[in-house]
């Protein structure tokens, strides 16, 4: 008699993975918008730096969602940590960038600027990818 064994099961984030998808193209839409907005102004549109002004106010909120949710994917869905740091990372950087915005310390706020827009595209694409789906022990073999 031979004993059939059933296969590991495996926990992967799938709701977290969702909603972490669903924030970050929140979030990516948004800080898209930051240097569009930015050269509407440049381009003698100053109303658009209301709105630039705006979203930069509110961005730091998104990363702070991101980063709950990006909990939840690590811990309850069995996800990779990373995004939970990358994103507690996102919120401190963004909250440096609204404050060195009003300073109009562009030294610092058009570099900064740069590395979030890339990051949070990145985090994005990544979300989107089979990799995304993996559990943390999936994705260490």
């Amino acid at each position: 008699m031979s004993a059939i064994t059933a296969p590991a099961k495996v926990r992967r984030p799938r709701v977290s993975l969702q909603l972490l998808r669903i924030t970050l193209v929140i979030h990516a839409i948004l800080i898209i918008m930051q240097p569009i907005m930015a050269g509407y102004f440049l381009a003698g549109n100053v109303d658009a730096m209301d709105t630039h002004s705006a979203i930069g106010t509110s961005l730091w909120l998104i990363a702070f969602i991101q980063t709950v949710i990006a909990g939840c994917y690590a811990l309850a869905g069995g996800g990779r940590f990373w995004p939970l740091i990358v994103s507690a990372v996102l919120t401190i950087a963004e909250f440096v960038q609204l404050t060195y915005g009003y300073l109009q310390d562009f030294a610092v706020h058009i570099p900064l600027g740069t590395a979030l827009v890339t990051t949070v595209v990145w985090m994005t694409v990544w979300s989107f990818r089979s990799a995304a789906r993996l559990s943390r022990r999936e994705a260490k073999r």
